[in-house]
C-alpha cells in the first residue's frame, strides 16, 4: 500500500513537472505578445500623440499590466528625480529588472530592453522603421514560439510521463 502510494505521488509529481513547464511556455507566448503590444503603443504614441518616451513611461505606468507597470512608473520617478544617469540605461535598468523573472529568451527581452537606442534618432521616420525592425524581429519570435508550441507540449509531457515511470521502475 505504502508502495502504491510512493508511485503515484511519483508520477503526479514528474506530470506536474511536466505541466509546469508546459505553462512556462503559453506565458512566454503571452509575454512576447506583451512585448509586442508595448512597442506598438510607443509607435503610435510617437507618431499621432507626439509624445516623449519619459511621458510616456507616465501613461504606460497607469494602463499597463503588471509587471510593466510599475517598472514604467520606476522609470518616470527615477527620471524626475535626475539622479545624473541617462534615460537610456535607466530603461534598461528598470525593464531588465522587470523582466528577470519572465520565461523569456535573452534577445527577446533585449527587444524591449534596447528600445531606447533606436528612438535616439531624432528623424521620426527613421524612429518609425527601427520600431518596424524589432516589430519584425518580436513577430518572427511570436510565430515561431506559437508554432513550436503544440509539439513542444507534447514532447514535454511525454519525457516527464516517461521519467516518472523510469524512476519507479529504477525503485521497485
Amino acid at each position: 500500500m505504502l508502495k502504491l502510494a510512493g508511485i503515484l505521488l511519483l508520477m503526479a509529481g514528474c506530470s506536474g513537472l511536466g505541466i509546469n513547464k508546459v505553462a512556462e511556455e503559453k506565458r512566454r507566448i503571452r509575454e512576447l505578445r506583451q512585448i509586442r503590444r508595448i512597442i506598438l503603443r510607443i509607435q503610435n504614441e510617437m507618431t499621432y500623440g507626439k509624445r516623449a518616451l519619459p511621458e510616456m513611461c507616465l501613461l504606460f505606468g497607469q494602463c499597463m499590466e503588471e509587471p510593466y507597470r510599475t517598472a514604467f512608473l520606476m522609470i518616470y520617478k527615477r527620471l524626475e528625480e535626475n539622479g545624473g544617469s541617462g534615460f537610456g540605461s535607466i530603461w534598461k535598468e528598470e525593464l531588465e529588472d522587470c523582466m528577470r523573472n519572465l520565461p523569456l529568451q535573452r534577445e527577446e527581452k533585449e527587444i524591449l530592453c534596447n528600445m531606447p537606442e533606436c528612438l535616439g534618432i531624432m528623424d521620426e521616420k527613421q524612429q518609425a522603421a527601427d520600431i518596424g525592425q524589432s516589430l519584425d524581429f518580436l513577430e518572427a519570435h511570436i510565430t515561431q514560439a506559437e508554432n513550436e508550441y503544440e509539439n513542444r507540449a507534447k514532447v514535454i509531457m511525454s519525457i516527464s510521463v516517461t521519467a516518472g515511470i523510469f524512476i519507479v521502475i529504477l525503485l521497485l
